[in-house]
């Protein structure tokens, strides 16, 4: 059982206060999509609105890296969430007094996009350092039940909310759900930065994180894996309304039940690493997360053929599932190769292909459904990353055959 993160008091106190404002962070996403379909019924806005929430990744996300392996990390962590209690009280106000239009609801979704290519990375430097590292995989895993529990409850909640109080309720509830977090941090012990010798440029710290990326071919390889699998699989879950609402027209609580239902499916699958074997160091990607890798898209393709509603969210449930496994095997691949002075920008970079990838798949995606028709972008993605997952795992290994051979 891979559970031993569990033995830190400081560890098990972050786990607590993250469960509860992650749900805050799950209902205000449910609340945003439904808002931006609402308001234009296109799926194009609701493409962009993902989009806008998810690309400052690809380009604060890595400046934010730097920042991280250089300042004090619980100050990162607070204000952090400052900033996020700033923007849902700003969103809160604009729906209360009817102001709220698809072009100030995307600016807040800019805002939010820029809060959460800060929070990423502090939280994947932040958390390896309340453990011994050889607890990694566990907390990789533990963190995963966590995220996915709440991605399960918060959607739903959000739904209900939405359906029963009105989008601007479930705004100010989420607010709250901030708020333990940030006290919790008061009271958390990280361990401190072993630095590498005298202070360098900023610049130098960036280019030094990209040269040990460049260096490692496990982290090298997992990052281009993860891009691929996330522009097909997360970018497909970011514009579920397309699915609830533009095929099958199911209301908000059919958005809160088909977003329940991608975190079950990811629940389960990180409840299954944590319970299963941990990730170990090594040379080589196992099979079994290339099989994952190619798995994606092939469930994406099977959505664009499916004429239910329940047999959308079966599958949604499968790509939950393999999306979320991918995504903790290859993070706890890459965080077993670092040390703690590199964490912040390696696993910046890290979240900035797999977020910017999701990013640009969700506005892809909604861009060709509104020219041509949703369930046929799901097929065209599905075929699309069959052939460019199996084209980069054949180059990989025949890679490796030809440096074995000479």
């Amino acid at each position: 059982m891979n559970i031993n993160a569990l033995n830190s008091s400081s560890f098990r106190l972050y786990l607590f206060g993250s469960f509860i404002a992650l749900n805050g962070l799950w209902i205000q996403r449910i609340i945003i999509g439904w808002l931006a379909w609402e308001i234009t019924n296109s799926p194009f806005y609701v493409g962009i609105a993902a989009f806008l929430s998810l690309a400052p990744t690809i380009f604060s996300g890595p400046v934010f890296g730097v920042l991280i392996d250089r300042i004090n990390i619980r100050v990162a962590f607070f204000l952090s969430y400052s900033s996020m209690i700033i923007c849902s009280t700003v969103l809160f106000v604009l729906i209360l007094t009817n102001l709220l239009s698809i072009q100030s609801l995307l600016l807040i979704c800019l805002f939010i996009g820029v809060i959460a290519s800060a929070a990423h990375p502090i939280r994947m430097s932040l958390a390896p350092r309340l453990i011994e590292e050889y607890q990694v995989p566990s907390l990789v895993a533990l963190t995963a039940v966590n995220f996915n529990t709440t991605r399960l409850i918060g959607p739903a909640i959000g739904g209900f909310l939405i359906q029963y109080f009105g989008a601007s309720q479930a705004v100010l509830i989420s607010i709250f759900t901030y708020m333990p977090v940030m006290f919790f941090i008061l009271f958390i012990k990280p361990r401190d930065l072993v630095l590498n010798g005298k202070n360098k440029s900023f610049i130098s710290d960036f280019f030094e994180g990209i040269k040990l990326i460049l260096s490692n071919s496990i982290i090298k390889f997992s990052i281009v894996l993860s891009g691929l699998t996330s522009f097909v699989g997360r970018g497909v879950l970011e514009t579920l309304p397309l699915i609830s609402e533009g095929i099958f027209h199911q209301g908000p609580s059919g958005l809160g039940l088909i977003t329940a239902t991608a975190g079950a499916g990811a629940l389960f699958a990180s409840i299954t690493k944590a319970l299963g074997k941990a990730e170990t160091m090594g040379t080589n990607i196992p099979d079994s997360i290339l099989f994952t890798a190619i798995t994606i898209p092939l469930t994406v393709l099977l959505i664009g053929y499916v004429d239910t509603f329940y047999m959308a969210l079966f599958l949604i449930f499968i790509l939950g599932f393999l999306a979320t496994t991918i995504g903790i095997s290859i993070q706890s691949k890459i965080q077993l190769e670092l040390k703690d002075i590199f964490r912040g920008r390696v696993m910046s970079i890290w979240i900035m292909i797999n977020m910017g990838s999701a990013a640009l798949g969700s506005i892809l995606f909604g861009m060709i459904s509104d020219y041509s028709n949703i369930q046929f972008t799901h097929i065209l993605f599905g075929y699309t990353f069959i052939i460019l997952i199996v084209f980069l795992i054949s180059v990989n290994k025949i890679g490796k055959v030809i440096k074995i051979e000479s």
